[in-house]
């Protein structure tokens, strides 16, 4: 097996941190056991150049390799036309447009991913070709990376762009995607460091993260967090993220599992859990907030701060401060933190310093939930020491707990020397496991990924001023049978769905704000699925009269019954279309297991998605105002046999 990289550099309009970052790559690829890295700059990071050091690399791919794309340089939006720019990208004519275009990234990196599960796409540029105006800024200090002369032509790369265009294909899978900004966001280089020239914020923060000790034991989920707020500290029009399977460790394919992280920001002296609603909570949860150590962002004055630190409390993580809190009250959507109580057991005897509310808030912080107020309740059918242990780890489950009056969500049923789990129908959810002690955990993690669709399920608008005030029109649609391309309005309730059915969502934006939406689904399995999750921080939807983009239509999203679900009986599926004021990463809310299988499988809602580099996310800024929004839901019933003609 060996580790391969391609890192291209386009120093192109201004920019001249380029080649730093490409050597800054290159410098922690090797740390990290990469032995064959390539690097393209100047001339080498032409049209022509990047075209063929991917066709290279994709040809010396084998498979097991670990392979890694990288990018820094402008990057620019014509239209619905996405492109990086290379060095020649003024020699362009109408029949010859220099620009790399997203289809064609999109065909490389499908390449790489059919030879071998383990690729990586890192992207340090600009995806949109906006003017940034900031007063805080220094003139010069700040460089876009997004400028493209207007007099490029952009004719050659539109029918490029059209005939690499896949119908409905999917997101390529197996790749973990991590981007300076989202897809209409934008990516700067700055001098990072004084006297040190200009380099790509993104890129400098990436390293950083990279290169410390724990980073080949922490998941690319938590590394974006601390990413993310390298970033934000530095330059906040900014905000970088992580797609696909971002479970993974850097560079492998191994996964560690993740726990239910909740975003955690300070607003006006206090701690909030931006979108604590949608997350479950509500005034009196408790919650655990978590500060890394300083091997990777920590700051040991805002740990000492705290008064306590606890040694090794997760994998690759070690010494972290940690600090109890209560949900105090809700504003609009997000909860607002009380810590628990100043001087606590918890914390040593020791009171917690006014430096933990003023001092910066870590990279990578963010919230454990402890005991929410709408725990899913199992019932424990049987008895032994299996049925015991299960009863005890149930106790320790934040959003369960061991039902004996009969209102369960889900049943465990202990019978000749099987467990299964069944919904209220009497119906499995999934085939029966050995009734062992190592089989419990894989027990428990489907009734927290059961109880997490359940709580999902019953999403519904927020009351008070949580809810979003907009003019907004969403549109629900099913592809008619035996008539491809044609489609009707769903309803809103008593649908019939079948098995390879497709639906689709339309939504316009006739308020005078930008609004930001996302489609979240609970399938027949039971898993929480984030459909648009191309975009897990919501699509940008513009304000009514603008040029483009105030209305949006989802991919076709195809329904199929899993096949670790029997095929017995007709499955509840729900299908939530959320919209609110503001950005916000709502892949919390996902199913670990529908994380884990929807870059190799498919699942019951699976993301149609054509562009590779299209999965960003944004983030909530720090000091933003509440989060508001509203939710239109359609509950159907899934069967498990595909539509008759006719029905």
């Amino acid at each position: 097996m060996t580790l391969r990289a391609v890192l291209i550099g386009a120093q192109t309009f201004g920019l001249t941190g380029v080649n730093t970052d490409v050597d800054i790559m290159h410098g922690v690829l090797a740390k990290h056991g990469f032995t064959d890295i390539r690097a393209h700059v100047e001339e080498e990071a032409t049209y022509g150049g990047i075209t063929r050091a991917l066709k290279q690399l994709c040809r010396d791919t084998r498979y097991g390799d670990g392979v890694v794309v990288y990018f820094s340089g402008h990057g620019a939006l014509h239209g619905d036309l996405q492109y990086l720019v290379p060095v020649d990208i003024e020699q362009s004519t109408p029949d010859d447009f220099r620009g790399y275009v997203a289809a064609e990234l999109t065909a490389a990196v499908r390449v790489l991913s059919r030879i071998t599960s383990n690729v990586t796409s890192v992207l340090d540029s600009c995806h949109s070709g906006g003017a940034v105006r900031d007063a805080d800024h220094e003139p010069g200090r700040w460089r876009l990376k997004s400028t493209v002369p207007p007099k490029v032509t952009h004719d050659d790369g539109l029918a490029r762009a059209a005939a690499l265009a896949r119908h409905n294909a999917p997101l390529v899978p197996n790749v973990v995607r991590l981007s300076a900004c989202p897809q209409h966001g934008t990516a700067f280089e700055a001098e990072i460091r004084p006297g040190a020239g200009r380099q790509g914020v993104f890129t400098a923060a990436l390293a950083g993260v990279l290169d410390t000790p724990a980073a080949h034991e922490v998941p690319w989920s938590s590394l974006i967090a601390r990413v993310r707020d390298r970033v934000k500290q530095r330059q906040p029009l900014q905000w970088p993220d992580a797609g696909g399977p971002s479970g993974r460790l850097p560079f492998s394919l191994e996964e560690h599992s993740d726990p239910d992280r909740l975003p955690l920001v300070r607003r006006d002296g206090r701690f909030v859990v931006p979108g604590g609603a949608l997350f479950g909570l509500d005034r009196g949860d408790t919650l655990r907030m978590v500060f890394p150590r300083d091997g990777l962002g920590g700051d040991p004055e805002f740990l000492e701060a705290t008064g306590r630190e606890t040694e090794g409390g997760e994998p690759g993580d070690g010494t972290a401060a940690t600090v109890p809190a209560t949900v105090d009250m809700m504003e609009g959507g997000d909860a607002v933190l009380r810590t628990q109580p100043e001087t606590d057991a918890s914390t040593g005897g020791s009171p917690l310093s006014a430096e933990l509310f003023t001092a910066e808030l870590p990279p990578g912080s963010y919230a454990l939930p402890l005991r929410v107020h709408d725990r899913r309740l199992v019932c424990v059918d049987g008895h032994g020491p299996v049925a015991d242990a299960l009863r005890r780890q149930l106790a320790d489950c934040p959003r369960l707990a061991e039902s004996r009056e009969g209102d369960a969500f889900a049943t465990v049923r202990l019978r000749n020397g099987t467990a299964t789990v069944v919904n209220g129908d009497d119906l499995p959810f999934r085939k029966p496991w050995e009734a062992t002690l190592s089989q419990l955990p894989s027990v428990t993690g489907l009734l927290e990924d059961l109880a997490r669709g359940d709580r999902v399920r019953a999403l519904r608008d927020p009351e008070g001023g949580a809810l979003l005030a907009a003019d907004v029109e969403v549109r629900f649609e099913i592809e008619v049978p035996a008539r491809s391309g044609t489609w009707r309005t769903l309803p809103w309730a008593d649908e019939r769905l079948y098995d390879r059915d497709r639906y689709r969502v339309t939504v316009t934006n006739h308020s005078e704000e930008p609004l930001y939406f996302w489609v979240l689904g609970v399938g027949l399995s039971g898993r929480t699925t984030l459909v648009t999750n191309d975009q897990p921080s919501g699509y940008r939807i513009e304000p009514h009269g603008a040029p483009h983009r105030s209305a949006r239509t989802t991919r076709p999203v195809k329904i199929t019954w899993p096949a670790d679900v029997p095929r017995l009986g007709a499955r509840p599926e729900t299908v939530h279309l959320l919209v609110g004021d503001r950005p916000m990463d709502l892949s919390v809310l996902t199913s670990a297991e529908a994380r884990r299988a929807s870059e190799a499988t498919e699942p019951a809602l699976k993301p149609l998605l054509q562009e590779v580099w299209g999965a960003f996310r944004d983030q909530v800024m720090e000091g933003s105002e509440e989060f508001h929004y509203c939710v239109r839901t359609v509950r159907a019933v899934a069967l498990p046999h595909p539509r008759e003609a006719g029905a």
